[in-house]
């Protein structure tokens, strides 16, 4: 249902999922779990679409996804908070 858009940010250009209603609706921001941008977090921002809302999930970890525990806990330490 949705896609990967860029947007400026912070002075630069970042990247997420967005899931858009037929229409127009509020909008959320879906924040990622520290796995990263994964299909799950995509499904929840459909499933808001599905209900009636804009739904963007930016991806904090610019393209890295993991299952990993431990890659996990690295990618959420490395994140940078004043830019996120």
């Amino acid at each position: 249902m949705g896609e990967i858009v860029t947007f400026p940010s912070n002075g630069h250009q970042a990247s997420g999922y967005l899931a858009k209603p037929e229409g127009s609706g509020p909008a959320l921001i879906v924040i990622q779990e520290w796995w990263g941008l994964n299909d799950n977090i995509k499904t929840i921002a459909d499933r808001f679409a599905e209900a009636g809302f804009v739904a963007l999930a930016p991806d904090l970890y610019h393209g890295e996804v993991t299952s990993a525990p431990d890659e996990a806990k690295r990618l959420a330490m490395n994140l940078q908070l004043e830019q996120a």
